[in-house]
């Protein structure tokens, strides 16, 4: 791993259905030389899948997140039960958390009325009570996603944001499109036509319409960032809310500090949920001075998570 590897990876995370001559382009090697690159960071699972990153909001969801602390229950068997009581538009991914984290399951959840998230998570719980301990459940307001701004931090990279859900209609072919391309994003238009009985001027016309509404905000891998030097730590936390100018001054902070990754403003019993990657105890011991410079007596109670499993 050197830093032209670390470069193609941050062009990846900014479109990794861009052509790999805008690759080679921007980071300075022949095509055939980042082709080779990236086949090696596919074998090595330091890209571990290629995902899309859509914005749910615009079609009238929002999000909740569920966090559960669950003991003696499998990934396939929470992910099978899923599959039973949700459809392709409510749950974008589900992880198994590590055990140093309180909460061992994660489940990111949209839906368009609380009513619907509430039948959702109460069949959850129903489900797997006499294996549940505890459980925690917030709705997002607001998120800014930052994909590794460390991987080139001479150029400027994209940022998704989600916001007030909107409504805007699309075609059942469009989720099916959607579907395809969450499984693998990388996947060929002509594998996408044949699969969904299309021409492929069609996909393309399709995926640039989805693009162009704001529905797909960017196609990008999922990156181990572990084989990168790095150690990503993720924390949920239960801010007082009358430090509302302590908590934009906060979100105003991770926007300047290319080591955050995402933040998530929510309401529920946390309201806060954010992440970065570092490179040492350092740096580490920076960022939480600075978080409690900024937010000191807001901070009620923090949960920290730690991803040791993706199921979906």
């Amino acid at each position: 791993m050197d830093e032209k590897d670390k470069l193609i990876l941050f062009e990846l995370l900014q479109d990794c259905r861009q052509p790999i001559s805008q690759i080679a382009k921007a980071v300075r090697l022949p095509q055939q030389t980042v082709s080779y690159r990236i086949k090696k960071l596919e074998d090595s699972k330091v890209i571990q899948k290629y995902a899309v990153n859509i914005n749910y909001p615009k079609l009238g969801y929002s999000r909740h997140s569920l966090y559960l602390d669950i003991r003696g229950v499998s990934a396939e068997e929470v992910d099978k039960y899923l599959d039973q009581i949700t459809d392709i538009k409510e749950v974008s991914c589900c992880y198994m958390l590590h055990e140093i984290s309180q909460w061992k399951l994660y489940i990111s959840v949209w839906t368009k009325t609380i009513n619907r998230y509430d039948e959702i998570q109460t069949k959850i719980i129903s489900k797997f009570k006499n294996k549940i301990n505890n459980y925690l459940s917030f709705q997002s307001v607001k998120s800014y996603t930052y994909f590794a701004r460390r991987l080139n931090p001479k150029k400027k990279p994209k940022i998704d944001f989600k916001g007030d859900p909107e409504n805007i209609e699309i075609k059942e072919i469009d989720w099916k499109l959607l579907d395809k391309l969450r499984l693998n994003s990388k996947t060929s238009v002509i594998k996408l036509a044949h699969e969904l009985r299309l021409t492929a001027n069609s996909v393309i016309k399709t995926i640039n319409n989805l693009k162009k509404k704001g529905i797909i905000e960017r196609f990008y891998p999922i990156i181990d960032m572990k084989k990168l030097g790095f150690t990503e730590y993720t924390y949920i936390s239960r801010i007082d809310p009358s430090y509302g100018k302590e908590l934009e001054k906060f979100i105003k902070y991770i926007d300047s500090d290319p080591r955050f990754i995402i933040v998530i403003k929510a309401v529920g019993y946390v309201n806060l949920y954010y992440a970065f990657i570092v490179k040492d105890r350092y740096e580490l011991s920076e960022i939480n001075k600075e978080i409690h410079n900024i937010l000191g007596k807001a901070v009620l109670e923090t949960y920290k998570i730690e991803v040791d499993e993706m199921i979906s």
